[in-house]
C-alpha cells in the first residue's frame, strides 16, 4: 500500500506541474485568467501635468476632480489667487486664475506665500496652513479676500485647497 501510495503521489505532482507548464505557456493566471490583461484603472484624481505646472510656475497642483482648473490669466469671472516670492516663470509672476468648469468643484494644490484669493460667481472656500494651522477661508464672491499677510496677519499662507460650490 505504501508503494502504491508514494507512486500516486508523485504521479500527481507531476500532473499538477504539468498543468501549471501548460497554464503558463497559455499565458493563465491560476485563477485562468490572460497575463497579457492590464490591470483594472483606477482613477486617483492626480492633476495632469502637475510636475511640469510645478517647474514652469511654482506652485503644486496635487489633485482634484477635474472642475477647477488652471488656465491663463486675462479674463473675467475667474478664481484668482496672489503669491509672492515664487518660482514662478510666467509674465505675470505670483498670479495664477483658475476656471470652475462646473456648479461644483475642488483642487488640491500647495501654493505657498499666498495672500489673496479673488472669488467668481461660485461660494470659494479656500483652505489655507498658517504656522502649522488649518483652517477654511469663505472668498468674497467676486471680489479678493486677504490670507496670511493679506488678510493683516505676521505669517505667511500656504494655500492648500479651493474648493467651488454654487
Amino acid at each position: 500500500m505504501r508503494a502504491y501510495t508514494r507512486t500516486f503521489l508523485a504521479s500527481s505532482a507531476v500532473a499538477a506541474a504539468a498543468l501549471g507548464a501548460v497554464a503558463a505557456s497559455a499565458g493563465l493566471s491560476s485563477a485562468g485568467e490572460s497575463a497579457d490583461v492590464p490591470p483594472p484603472v483606477v482613477e486617483d484624481f492626480s492633476y495632469p501635468g502637475a510636475e511640469q505646472i510645478l517647474a514652469n510656475r511654482g506652485i503644486l497642483l496635487v489633485s482634484g476632480d477635474g472642475h477647477i482648473q488652471l488656465i491663463a490669466c486675462g479674463q473675467a469671472g475667474l478664481i484668482e489667487v496672489r503669491a509672492s516670492g515664487t518660482n514662478d516663470h510666467d509674465p505675470d509672476p505670483g498670479h495664477y486664475c483658475f476656471q470652475a468648469t462646473g456648479p461644483t468643484g475642488v483642487l488640491k494644490l500647495k501654493l505657498d506665500n499666498a495672500y489673496q484669493v479673488k472669488g467668481d460667481g461660485h461660494a470659494v472656500q479656500a483652505t489655507i496652513q498658517v504656522q502649522g494651522q488649518t483652517s477654511t477661508v469663505a472668498v468674497d464672491r467676486n471680489g479678493w479676500t486677504g490670507i496670511g499677510y493679506g488678510a493683516g496677519g505676521n505669517h505667511p499662507a500656504t494655500l492648500l485647497e479651493l474648493r467651488a460650490t454654487p
